[in-house]
């Protein structure tokens, strides 16, 4: 999301110009010239502070709209349950309104939104203080971002595997996605043995059942604390950990076809950058045509470099940091989520196994968003410059145009009166677009006659609305004041729309005086 002016010299993001009006005017429309976030920038958002929220790793975070919620993790002597939101527009922390029964303490949970719902996965609880009482989960909660109502979801029991399991095994550090209307789960650790089984539930009602999704083609093997990114229709995996098997293979599943591929590396451009190193404990996250994979520790190291695997040339590149960035220090087990074209990273495990409570913002582009369907909408619903009325109802024969009454008397439907714009109408209707011509015409031809001035008309033979120069010759005939009524289309329901022009009459007086004193000017040279 790009931060800028926006209108009326507001500083809000592009397309967020709220405006109380009922219909919105002009004033709601998004004119935003900047300035723009730079690109590849980091900025250090605000730490959350201890009484909102401890600093954390292990915890997860997802976007709903100008939001970003963190759930769970541990502070290194408990784990949480807590959830926080922290708002990117007024970069603030609070605390997410909660009800209801939320999950029990937990890390290495997996979470994920779908419509106005986050759901919160499996993970690890217990009381790590004491060591007590620790084992893995796999139950599924609900929280609704609208009333903040927490809930546990039950489930039916289906169709028993090969191993006669109805449901995944409890596990933690698992991946979790979200297509066609369904809760993806994919490998992860259940305590004693790493996995890369693939279950599936559906999110959008009845039934919650679970059923173990069968797998094909070159898949990654046994891992944990990996991410997982979804973008045309596939899940992405990179790396994590694996034992002595661990790559820096980057792994993708088609969901349609349920097949693996493993992306080779052997056959990038000579000269291109290699992928990053092996590493668990990283993110990883889609934007447009991309996959960004920052942190991490890889073997010995923390690294804070951004990578970047480009789908299209399925080449890997290294992202260079702005000039001006505050970089955030390498970490592991950290948390990201995307907002508009920006992602926010928060938290993770530093140097000397520290907790961090800070939130950093890197922005993938400086383009302004594109708002011109929501200014198109807010033109739409307000009549300030609608040029053409239509008038829909007064079925009954007989009917007169705005004769609403009579309607009513009559038994007859209503008529309403719609305030429209004849570019709008014209470019999605050719048959009103002939009737808005030939009242353009009609027009033009009935001042003529009164006013004497031959007023120029557009040629019968474009398929186009008049262009500036034709608009103007239409308005001649009413005068400097430039003031006729507007024509209007009367749409009757079930009945071919009619095109009607009216010009003031005293305006008419006015253009005829106009063109006697010219005539008069002309005839003086000859006398």
């Amino acid at each position: 999301m790009s931060s800028g002016g926006g209108a009326a010299g507001t500083c809000v993001p592009p397309g967020l110009v709220e405006c109380g009006e009922e219909p919105p005017g002009l004033e709601c429309l998004t004119l935003d010239f900047g300035p723009y976030e730079k690109v590849h920038r980091w900025t250090c958002m605000p730490e959350c502070d201890e009484f909102v929220g401890a600093r954390r790793s292990k915890h997860t975070v997802v976007p709903y709209k100008e939001a970003v919620y963190v759930f769970g993790g541990d502070n290194g002597k408990w784990m949480l349950n807590d959830l926080l939101r922290f708002d990117v527009r007024e970069k603030s922390w609070g605390r997410a309104f909660s009800t209801g029964y939320p999950p029990a303490p937990r890390y290495h949970h997996s979470a994920v939104v779908y419509g106005s719902s986050m759901f919160v996965f499996g993970g690890f609880t217990g009381d790590i203080h004491s060591n007590s009482n620790l084992r893995n989960q796999n139950d599924l909660y609900e929280y609704r971002f609208q009333t903040g109502q927490w809930s546990q979801w039950r489930y039916q029991p289906g169709q028993p595997n090969a191993a006669g399991l109805t449901a995944p095994v409890p596990r933690s550090a698992h991946g979790a996605a979200v297509y066609d209307d369904k809760l993806w789960i994919f490998a992860g650790y259940d305590g004693n043995f790493r996995l890369n089984d693939i279950w599936t539930i559906p999110l959008n009602g009845e039934p919650r059942v679970w059923e173990e999704v069968p797998q094909s083609g070159e898949g990654p093997p046994t891992c944990c604390n990996f991410p997982v990114a979804v973008a045309r229709d596939r899940m992405y995996v990179f790396s994590g950990m694996s034992g002595a098997k661990i790559t820096n293979a980057l792994f993708y599943f088609t969901f349609k076809e349920k097949w693996w591929t493993r992306i080779s590396t052997e056959q990038v451009v000579c000269g291109a950058p290699p992928p990053p190193t092996r590493r668990y404990g990283h993110t990883m996250v889609a934007f447009n045509r991309h996959l960004y994979v920052y942190g991490g520790a890889a073997d010995s190291t923390l690294p804070n470099d951004l990578h970047c695997f480009d789908l299209d040339s399925q080449t890997w590149s290294i992202v260079p940091p702005s000039s001006d960035s505050a970089v955030p220090s390498g970490r592991l087990f950290h948390a990201s989520a995307v907002v508009g074209d920006a992602m926010y990273v928060f938290g993770g495990t530093v140097d000397n196994n520290v907790r961090s409570g800070h939130m950093y913002r890197f922005q993938f582009s400086n383009y302004p968003k594109c708002t011109l369907h929501d200014d198109y909408q807010r033109l739409l619903r307000s009549g300030q410059l609608a040029d053409v009325h239509f008038v829909v109802g007064g079925d009954r024969p007989g009917d007169q145009a705005g004769d609403n009454k009579g309607d009513e008397r009559e038994g007859g439907s209503r008529e309403t009166v719609i305030r429209a714009h004849a570019v709008f109408v014209a470019a999605r209707s050719t048959v009103l677009r002939e009737k808005i011509l030939t009242a353009h015409r009609e027009r033009n031809a009935a001042a003529a006659k009164e006013s004497g001035h031959l007023a120029r008309s557009p040629p019968k033979e474009s398929g186009l609305l008049p262009g500036r120069d034709e608009m103007e010759s239409v308005w001649l005939p009413c005068g400097p004041k430039r003031s006729c009524q507007r024509e209007e289309v009367a749409a009757s329901a079930g009945a071919t729309p009619v095109a009607t022009a009216k010009n003031n009459p005293e305006e008419v007086q006015e253009a005829q005086q106009l063109n006697e004193q010219q005539q008069q000017q002309q005839q003086q040279p000859q006398q």
